[in-house]
């Protein structure tokens, strides 16, 4: 295996951290527009055309002593090994190109690059670490979930303006050290006027300072808990170091000379530690995240939103894009610079003020969804950056993963639409779209949506399969596709609820399925079959509801967790009861297929990091393979038009953003795109990540599996599967609820399995007649 820095996610006992939250339950309006005088003068974003090619990689970017932007980039040149350029920004689109064999020299296949600047010192320094072999024991979990890395050689150089390069000792990069201390993994590298050398650790929350000549610590300051390494809230400004402190409600400065804290500033939105700090000779601090640039004073106490990020790239920052630098060149003055994930591109924007910029916007366009989504957000952006004379005004109900009752607003919102008011578009997840579509509410989209297929925009199978009576009212923007992978005897176990009873029968005592809830299993079976469940009047037969119930005992008596049994209880159905964030499918076996392959793993596919998983679990195991029962898909950011609204052209025009390549190709984990050209473009995305081990997964205490983006080959096959989905998988709030109710009590002893069906039918009985 090869260990390069990756992203690690953990199956149990795993953290979050909420990164700059937007608003929620319409606390805040994104415009109040109404009756606002025109105020001229504001920043712009302008995104610089530089010459380097989607091909070459990022690695980094300073402003030189001319206060000229300089971009360093990598790129692997067939039969020539790997090419380092920089690019140095003469006019606005003139750039001076320049191979840096210095960095050559020090980098090849086997090598990664941490990180590429210029020091307060003015010389350039490189860090570098070797890409190891190593067993999967390699890196592992400790009880409390801290990962311990391995040994990995490191190396920092430094190149002076002579164009002499020496290797820089630090002591923490030593191999010896680092058998001592658990590895060593950069999270933050800077250098200070006088050379001495201030390095931030994964997972740490201090910043230790080196001596530039010897290599040995000086000093260890108080930081904040760095989570990602999209966290730039760590600045060098001659011989001052400022972060953000440990209450992450201030910017703290340390002289590196001393070690002393020389100045405390307040600031505020910065509790995730998500953004980007430039600091100014002048004792001026710029901080850049999702929300736009603000600016604080030293030693002051009120700071001031400078540029709203809402219109471009830096807003982006809250979905697919990181931000991986950030540069103050002078009052009036910023460059940021971003990389797209997963495509793994990177842009360059200049924002600079223009007294003659209006910000009066001519017109409104009302969005609303019950649950927050990073795609929505992303269109508003877009959206807005395309009409700047238009206002979104975006709401939804419940932010990603949070605890609630979605029917607390959806009463509220039925009334408002009956009374020809609400949303002119309208994200339809877990709304009564029959409801709505019997009254009138919602617009026809049959011509839009038919002529998008036509020309071959769209899947084919997600749009007409949404259609009801050859009608079309909603239109998703993803789709997740559910998937039973392992040996074909062991898929074909679970094709029927008939195969499932026929397999306990013969063989009494073996596993279908991996590691599950009982709740969870139940669920499962429930929607691969929820079609042949259903009777002619739309009701569920209690017959087969009561067979269900009583066949997932059995099933998971022989697969049954307690692990899972309480990840279920504690996160997993309240995701599914209040929520859109997993799916029946949602991670049922897993690791688990690595080493057996005697039953059938299940999961849905929502992004390029669960197809990666997937795949990896296929090239280990070769004599697996992977279906989609049913041609079954699972429709998400299910998009209407209000048919009472007076905005229909611009509803209609933000749809098409929605669908456009622009926002289709981006990864927000909400699941695969509609667009055909873009879900085409995973390959292409994929094959240039491919062999980079970018992801690691492993349980608490336990062992971590590290693997990358399939192949072409690998996930050409997986792409033309979820082309082929033809039959929409809806199960609505008013049906998942109450059947997870009657399972509980079923699996909680209470009632029998004949009683949970006939109460599912009650309730059933009573949402029909309403």
């Amino acid at each position: 295996m090869k260990w390069k820095k990756m992203t690690a996610l953990f199956l149990c006992g795993a953290m979050t951290a909420g990164l700059f939250a937007g608003c929620a339950k319409g606390e805040e309006k994104k415009g109040e527009n109404k009756d606002k005088k025109e105020v001229r003068g504001g920043y712009v974003e302008e995104e610089l055309k530089g010459p380097w090619g989607e091909e070459e990689l990022y690695l980094g970017s300073f402003l030189n002593k001319e206060k000229q932007l300089s971009v360093y980039t990598q790129k692997e040149q067939e039969g020539e090994g790997i090419k380092v350029y920089s690019y140095t920004q003469q006019g606005k689109d003139d750039w001076k190109k320049q191979e840096e064999t210095w960095v050559e020299e020090r980098i090849d296949a086997d090598t990664y690059v941490n990180y590429l600047l210029q020091g307060e010192d003015r010389n350039l320094y490189l860090m570098t670490n070797d890409v190891v072999e190593m067993d999967e024991s390699g890196m592992t979990t400790s009880e409390d979930g801290e990962v311990l890395l391995p040994p990995q050689p490191t190396y920092l150089y430094r190149h002076t303006s002579e164009g002499e390069t020496q290797e820089v000792p630090v002591e923490s990069l030593d191999l010896e050290y680092q058998e001592q201390h658990g590895g060593f993994m950069p999270y933050y590298l800077g250098v200070a006027e006088n050379g001495t050398i201030a390095l931030v650790e994964a997972i740490s929350s201090n910043i230790v300072l080196y001596d530039g000549a010897t290599g040995k610590e000086t000093y260890t300051l108080p930081s904040h808990q760095i989570l990602t390494n999209s966290d730039g809230m760590i600045c060098l400004s001659g011989n001052t170091v400022t972060t953000l402190g440990q209450d992450q409600k201030s910017l703290v400065s340390y002289d590196v000379i001393t070690g002393e804290e020389t100045s405390h500033t307040k600031v505020e939105g910065a509790e995730s530690g998500f953004g980007f700090l430039d600091v100014t000779e002048d004792g001026t601090y710029y901080i850049a995240s999702d929300k736009g640039i603000s600016v604080y004073k030293e030693n002051g106490s009120i700071g001031e939103q400078i540029y709203d990020g809402s219109r471009g790239s830096m807003g982006e920052t809250a979905g697919s894009l990181t931000i991986k630098n950030f540069l103050a060149a002078g009052e009036q003055e910023f460059y940021g610079v971003y990389e797209s994930y997963p495509a793994n591109t990177f842009s360059v924007c200049r924002y600079y003020y223009d007294k003659h910029m209006s910000t009066k916007t001519e017109k409104t366009l009302s969005v609303y969804g019950l649950y927050e989504s990073g795609m929505a957000e992303a269109a508003v952006r877009a959206f807005e950056k395309k009409h700047p004379e238009v206002d979104v005004d975006y709401q939804y109900a419940m932010k990603r993963e949070e605890e609630g009752n979605p029917e607390d607003y959806i009463d509220a919102l039925n009334t408002s639409l009956l009374n020809q008011e609400g949303a002119d578009v309208l994200f339809l997840d877990d709304l009564p779209v029959d409801s709505y579509i019997e009254k009138g509410i919602l617009e026809d989209l049959t011509a839009f949506a038919d002529q998008k297929v036509k020309e071959q925009t769209l899947v084919s199978g997600v749009a007409e399969g949404m259609k009801k009576d050859g009608k079309l009212y909603e239109l998703p923007a993803t789709f997740r596709l559910p998937v039973f992978y392992g040996t074909e005897e062991a898929i074909a176990r679970l094709d029927s609820l008939e195969s499932v009873k026929q397999f306990l029968e013969a063989h009494p005592g073996e596993k279908i399925v991996g590691a599950a809830a009982y709740e969870q299993i139940a669920y499962l079976l429930f929607a691969v079959n929820y079609e042949q469940l259903k009777k002619e009047d739309g009701t569920f037969s209690q017959e087969k509801i009561a067979e269900l119930l009583e066949l997932s005992r059995q099933l998971i008596d022989e697969s049954q967790s307690e692990d899972m049994e309480m990840q279920w209880g504690t996160y997993f159905k309240n995701r599914i009861v209040a929520g859109n964030t997993m799916s029946p499918f949602s991670g049922i076996g897993m690791m688990e297929l690595y080493e057996d392959t005697s039953f059938t793993g299940v999961d849905d596919l929502y992004g390029l990091a669960q197809i990666s998983l997937i795949c990896d679990v296929l090239e280990t195991q070769p004599g697996l393979s992977i279906r989609n029962p049913h041609q079954l898909y699972l429709p998400g950011n299910r998009m209407g038009i209000n048919a009472s609204s007076k905005e229909k052209e611009l509803a209609e025009e933000f749809m098409e953003i929605m669908l456009s390549d622009e926002i289709q190709q981006q990864d927000f984990v909400e699941g695969l795109p509609v667009r055909t050209e873009s879900l085409e473009k995973l390959a292409d995305i994929s094959k240039r990540g491919a062999g980079e081990e970018m992801f690691s997964i492993g349980f608490t205490g336990g062992e971590m599996h590290s693997y990358g983006y399939p192949t072409r080959e690998q996930i050409t096959p997986v792409l033309e599967m979820a082309k082929e989905v033809k039959t929409p998988l809806v199960i609505e709030l008013s049906v998942r609820k109450p059947f997870l109710e009657c399972a509980e009590q079923y699996f909680g002893g209470t009632i029998s399995a004949e009683e949970a069906a006939k109460t599912l039918g009650e309730k059933m009985d009573i949402y029909l007649s309403e």
